[in-house]
């Protein structure tokens, strides 16, 4: 585990918080650094108060949604110069928390699963995205979404009809609401963005928040506080989160801040007390986050109280994660703040340097960190939200401690791959205002291989973690799902097998997917979970699911697996191995269980004990009989709980086979291999398998090719049970033309008992001749090359071919001719070089691109390459030859053997740097300089826009990089560029937007 420390730390602090980190994690206080104090101290305005919905209903005063025949993207999210670094960042590999969960997913794909209590739709919006959000009371339901809201009871029935947010906050329907349950006060809380409103003459705010407070526990029947928090300087508080806590309504948001230091306003805190009496005077503070560090956007969260039990003492938590792939994080961490309120002297008011906590590596960006990464079967990728701690993070207080569960979205994937999957966390601390730490740390992957995202958490009254998420890929479509841990599970890993909610039948057709979805718990039973999310139905849909981890039952036990026995060679007293779990909420006791076999039944008991969730392998003291050779058995194990209240989990069968004696077969060709150097006299080689329980000798293999003669050679040597052999056969084949060849391989063992296994066929295409010549004595033929910023050392292997296809050239094909650079090992040397450009698997005269003489050995000299008109973009075979001119042999004959050269292979990809794009600065050019090696300044001076750009890197093959918005400053775009991580290559740099913009190479030594 890789550990972040401040540079200022004494040597001593260093030291104490290694010994600590010899133990789970180590979070320490940056100490030796004053606490900020408030930037912002004012108070917030009572704007109304609005009669309740029901009587706005009887009197007709009721506002509905307003229904838009023009989808339209609402609340576009808010971007600044994005600081991820090209090539920085650990891990390289893949994510290190993985293996736990996807070995826990193999385990539990034989076990038990969940299924949802309520799935029902709440709205189709006309807004992209939806901002799905939602909480439960003790007897309602309230659900938000961009423009509107329903109150329901807990059976999903519809107490309000689709309200328009401006049915609370008067003319205002900005949207981007967060649903609260202030649970220690029992009252919702409904928010959005303020809009300006020029009639207002009390309002000198541009931008804010809107805050509604029901006035009391029913939200239908009781009248709403409405309050405004102003934000005088301007800056949009973009994307908004809030949290409960005991002294405060704490507010996190993607806001405007000055510098990396974030000196100004980046979180926020209204006085709770007094807004829930409907007080005039209410405070309104506003803090910076200390030493944040972001990738363009963001988004912290604050802890938020999910149950009526709140925190007495300790200031409010804020929680954000800190990526080494961003520019000044040297290692990936939790940074944690913590906001001391003084309501009575709010200059005492202050927030804390960061508490950092290390972590499991993590890789938290895609594509660059633009909005437009994960795909679908249909429509645009869709954002998987990163740079978010999703809604919510979430505390609750148990006996011996408290606890706060988030997660945010990582990418799972090896370097140059992305897979989405979900990091999550749960800190522990051992009573209010105590240190926070690491209790359990996991990285949740769907078992399907699709992207996981979008997920939000809630933990139930016994301390289960439920988690509801989204998973999407090019084959499935935006669907919804659930998994989660109960609380005596292995730390780190979420056990519920995933379970399904919800699958649609359409797609987005923008990037913006959802923006956050939201998972609250229920207060009327503590166990109840309901999340509402985004799918599409065809439209972009709303909906609520409700589920459950615990169980409603006291007495259910399971059997979730037959370990043993397996197929093989079975015997007349074959050992009976199944795992059982009790899945009711009681300990049970002496557990009668059984198996049946061919219509005999044994039944025993687990006289053991097993409390919820608890598994046991049980192993049957009587044997059965399997031992009839070839036989397939059915095993069905069954648990016999008396009283059990759910018989449906009780059983499961599976199906062993007692594997026959005599039963070989081929089950691979292993040589020759396409594009292998394949000749005139190739030997075959297979691998042979015994299937069969006894060892076999001196039997018949054969093999023919195309359907042609059958070849037959003898197995001459022992082949034990259950093992494989490679065998070649002393005959050989011609392989040299090109083509393809169907080869088929069997064995013809006379005794065989299972034919069905003995033969297996393989296609093996010799695409590409490959002649022979010596560069081993002088270094003869090309020693290097260097083209379009690749450099090359060729290869002089022992046959002087060569093939390295992993290695590509890059030819913008709007340059058309190029020049490059090329060394011999032997003086008077003559070279050339060929593409494949109609990729048939041979080289004709017309696709020579290069051909001369060099005089000095180990001296570089250019040669032109000329691509002819009308090439096809695309990546073909480029060949390259070089040969002692004095020698025999024609280098320009791609396939002819030479007495002293080498010919080696390499890959050319033909590109368009602009695309198919406008060029949408027709008057001005993109200058790149770079001021010190790797370090590029981008700059693009023009009159045509002064709207937000973004700079884009792209790697040559067109992976996106870094995506990087920056704002036009007197006239000029202009970003500075660190390409020190990225490895050595051809890259390509973009300013522009949707519309268009110009590109440009640069080379990274």
């Amino acid at each position: 585990m890789k550990h972040f420390y401040p540079h200022d730390l004494k040597k001593a602090q260093l030291l104490t918080c290694f010994l600590v980190l010899l133990s789970f994690s180590c979070s320490f206080q940056v100490i030796g650094q004053e606490k900020k104090k408030p930037t912002v101290i004012r108070k917030m305005r009572l704007v109304r108060e609005v009669p309740s919905l029901a009587s706005q209903l009887k009197k007709g005063t009721f506002k509905a949604v307003e229904k838009s025949n023009n989808p339209q993207e609402i609340n576009p999210k808010r971007r600044r110069a994005n600081q991820v670094v090209p090539g920085k960042g650990l891990p390289k590999d893949g994510d290190p928390l993985l293996k736990k969960q996807t070995e826990k997913e193999k385990t539990d794909a034989k076990s038990y699963s969940l299924e949802p209590l309520q799935v029902f739709e709440a709205n189709t919006s006309n807004f992209t995205p939806s901002d799905p959000t939602g909480a439960a009371g003790p007897n309602h339901y309230v659900a938000a979404w961009n423009v509107g809201f329903k109150i329901y009871d807990k059976q999903g029935n519809e107490l309000v009809p689709q309200a328009s947010l401006g049915t609370l906050f008067e003319g205002n329907t900005a949207g981007d609401p967060i649903v609260l349950y202030d649970a220690p006060a029992d009252r919702f809380i409904i928010t959005q963005f303020e809009n300006e409103d020029e009639s207002d003459a009390d309002n000198d705010f541009e931008n804010g928040l809107n805050i509604a407070i029901c006035q009391g526990s029913d939200p239908v029947n009781d009248g709403w506080y409405i309050y405004t928090a102003g934000f005088e300087t301007g800056a949009f508080p973009d994307y908004p989160k809030y949290s409960v806590w005991h002294d405060g309504y704490y507010v996190t948001s993607n806001i405007a801040i000055s510098g990396g230091d974030a000196t100004g306003d980046a979180v926020f805190v209204m006085e709770r007390d007094q807004m829930l009496q409907g007080l005039a005077e209410v405070g309104f503070l506003g803090f910076p986050l200390p030493t944040l560090q972001r990738a363009g956007f963001y988004s912290p969260q604050f802890f938020n109280v999910s149950t009526s039990e709140a925190p007495t003492t300790g200031g409010a938590t804020v929680v954000y994660y800190q990526d080494d792939a961003w520019s000044g994080v040297d290692d990936d961490h939790l940074k944690l703040w913590t906001v001391d309120v003084d309501w009575d002297t709010p200059e005492n008011s202050s927030i804390s340097q960061p508490e950092l906590i290390s972590v499991s590596d993590f890789n938290g960006v895609f594509d660059g960190g633009s909005f437009s990464n994960l795909p679908q079967p249909a429509g645009a990728e869709i954002d998987a939200m990163q740079g978010t701690v999703m809604n919510q993070a979430q505390f609750r207080k148990f006996d011996d401690h408290n606890s706060a569960i988030f997660n945010f979205v990582v990418n799972v994937a090896p370097l140059g791959e992305e897979q989405a999957g979900i990091r999550w966390y749960e800190l522990r601390q051992t009573g209010d205002g105590q240190p926070w730490t690491i209790y359990q740390e996991g990285t949740y992957v769907s078992p399907t291989g699709n992207n996981a995202f979008g997920a939000s958490m809630a933990m139930d009254g016994a301390g289960s973690i439920a988690m509801g998420y989204t998973t999407v890929s090019a084959d499935l479509p935006v669907t919804l799902n659930f998994t989660g841990r109960y609380t005596n599970d292995p730390l780190g890993e979420m056990s519920v097998p995933e379970a399904f909610l919800a699958t649609s039948t359409g797609a987005s057709t923008s990037e913006r997917y959802a923006d956050y979805t939201h998972l609250t718990i229920d207060p009327a039973d503590d166990e109840t979970f309901w999340f509402i999310s985004e799918y599409f139905n065809p439209q972009r849909t709303d909906i609520i699911s409700v589920f459950k981890l615990a169980s409603d039952n006291a007495n259910d036990v399971q059997t979730i697996s037959i370990d043993s026995p397996e197929d093989g060679a079975l015997t007349s007293t074959e050992s009976i191995t199944i795992t059982i779990r009790n899945a009711g909420n009681t300990t049970q006791t002496s557990i009668p269980v059984s198996y049946t076999v061919d219509g005999t039944t044994v039944n025993e008991t687990f006289t053991g004990s097993l409390a919820f969730n608890e598994s046991v392998s049980y192993t049957f003291t009587q044997t059965a009989d399997l031992s009839n050779i070839g036989e397939e058995y059915t095993i069905t194990a069954t648990t016999n709980l008396e009283n059990d209240e759910d018989t449906t989990n009780d059983s499961m069968s599976t199906t062993v086979q007692n594997l026959w004696q005599n039963n070989v077969g081929v089950s691979s060709i292993d040589n020759p291999q396409s594009d292998s150097g394949l000749g005139a006299a190739i030997p075959i080689t297979v691998t042979v398998t015994n299937f069969g329980q006894a060892d076999q000798a001196n039997f018949p293999v054969y093999y023919s090719i195309n359907d042609g003669e059958q070849i037959t050679e003898t197995f001459d040597r022992t082949i034990a049970a259950q093992t494989s052999e490679s065998f070649t056969f002393n005959a050989t084949e011609d392989f040299s033309a090109i083509g393809s060849y169907e080869i088929t391989a069997g064995t013809a063992l006379e005794t065989d008992s299972d034919t069905s296994n003995d033969e297996i066929s393989a296609t093996v295409t010799n695409d590409y001749c490959q002649p022979v010549s010596n560069c081993s004595g002088f270094g003869d033929g090309v020693t290097e090359i260097s083209l379009e910023g690749t450099t090359i050392t060729t290869a002089c292997s022992a046959t002087g071919y060569d093939a390295d296809l992993d290695t590509v050239f890059d030819l913008d094909i709007q340059e058309n001719a190029y020049t490059g650079m090329l060394e011999v090992g032997y003086q008077n040397s003559n070279y050339a070089i060929f593409i494949d450009f109609n990729n048939n698997g041979g080289f004709e005269a017309s696709e020579m691109v290069s051909n001369g003489n060099v005089l000095f050995a180990d001296t570089a000299e250019e040669f032109e390459l000329e691509l002819p008109e009308g090439v096809a973009l695309g990546t073909y075979r480029m060949r390259v030859r070089g040969q002692d001119s004095n020698e025999e042999g024609d280098v320009t004959d791609p396939c002819g053997d030479l007495a002293y050269g080498r010919t080696n292979d390499y890959s050319v990809r033909i590109f368009n740097s602009l695309s198919v794009e406008e060029n949408i600065f027709p008057d001005s050019e993109l200058v790149i300089l770079e001021p010190e090696q790797n370090h590029f300044q981008i700059s693009l001076s023009t009159q045509e826009t002064t709207e937000k750009m973004a700079v884009t890197v792209y790697s040559i093959l067109g992976q996106k990089l870094a995506e990087n918005w920056i704002e036009n400053e007197y006239g000029s775009y202009v970003y500075d560029l660190d390409m020190s991580y990225a490895s050595s290559g051809v890259y390509i740099v973009r300013i522009g937007n949707r519309n268009g913009g110009q590109s440009k190479k640069i080379i990274v030594n």
